[in-house]
């Protein structure tokens, strides 16, 4: 993986200002200190590489698209420029994107982008950034992106990096998911929310937090939905009293299963995943901790482990991969 790497702050400053473009995830207090210059960054400690699957809180994250791009730009939207944002994708390339976790852009885009008619024109991936999860509650750093052209830190907003390609050359993503949706309780979601309260549970409506209890389902499993052939996941957050929060926002427009079991360990996940080379790629967090992925090697390609995945539209517990094919 020659164009992805776990590098120091010092390496990852000279790649910047020698002018790479470049794609950084790491711990806050080191995106801080990057100069600016053709960059996007995002707050995750967490990634797969050579080294194996690991967290680290001293080293960056660094996937280098110098060789890949024609030409590239690098742009912060907010909630209302949607239609901006997919409107700068170029004709023959892909964007990048990032995107703070449980920020405003962050569910807006989970929740609208789907209604745009032009969404799936140019190819559109990235990934939700967060932070440590061992931090402790009083830890000031927060989930965030980073507008390396100015250097700048911003929790609310999402960046992208358009790149165009070589026009004999294309942009493909792929995506893989370790789950298949089992036959069990059928649950259709009320609204389009990040949390859901009264559901129906077999057409019978019912509290999704007291069915949860009842079933003794503590999260590690998602509930699926089947979008025309291609299964989407909805990760648990958590579980309070009355309400069941999630990383994804469930949909009223789909019935969905709870994943099949599955016997969580490296080589359960690792046997059905990919081993052909990427440019880069991106992995869930829940899928680290779920299948003891630490230490392990996942594949022929890098990336981080993020609180959710963008394949066009927000995913969960999904490996997303971007490839490069010659026309």
């Amino acid at each position: 993986m020659p164009n992805n790497q776990i590098l120091t702050l010092r390496e990852t400053t000279a790649l910047i200002e020698q002018g790479d473009l470049l794609l950084i995830a790491g711990n806050q207090d080191l995106l801080d200190q990057l100069p600016a210059g053709q960059w996007l960054g995002g707050t995750i400690p967490y990634f797969m590489s050579g080294e194996g699957a690991k967290k680290d809180l001293n080293r960056l994250f660094v996937s280098n698209l110098t060789q890949v791009a024609a030409s590239a730009s690098i742009k912060s939207y907010s909630t209302q420029e949607f239609e901006e944002l997919l409107a700068d994708r170029p004709k023959n390339g892909f964007s990048y994107i990032a995107l703070p976790v449980f920020s405003e852009v962050h569910k807006a885009y989970a929740v609208e982008i789907n209604q745009y008619e032009t969404l799936y024109d140019s190819p559109i991936l990235g990934w939700i950034t967060g932070k440590d999860l061992d931090a402790s509650e009083q830890d000031d750093q927060f989930p965030a992106v980073y507008h390396g052209p100015t250097a700048t830190c911003l929790a609310n907003k999402a960046v992208l990096m358009h790149i165009e390609l070589p026009e004999t050359q294309y942009a493909e993503i792929e995506i893989y998911n370790p789950y298949e949706q089992a036959n069990g309780d059928s649950i259709q979601f009320l609204e389009d929310d990040f949390s859901a309260g009264e559901v129906l549970i077999n057409n019978e409506k019912q509290n999704f937090a007291h069915y949860c209890r009842a079933k003794k389902i503590k999260g590690q499993l998602p509930v699926v939905a089947n979008y025309s052939g291609a299964l989407i996941n909805i990760d648990i957050e958590r579980i309070d009293e009355d309400r069941v929060h999630f990383y994804g926002p469930v949909s009223r427009d789909q019935v969905y299963h709870w994943a099949k079991d599955i016997h969580y360990s490296p080589q359960a996940f690792l046997k059905a995943m990919p081993k052909e080379e990427a440019i880069t790629a991106f992995n869930c967090i829940s899928i680290y901790s779920n299948f003891q992925l630490e230490g392990e090697q996942i594949g022929n390609y890098g990336g981080p482990f993020t609180f959710g995945e963008i394949a066009y539209i927000l995913l969960n517990q999904t490996l997303v991969l971007l490839h490069i094919q010659n026309k």
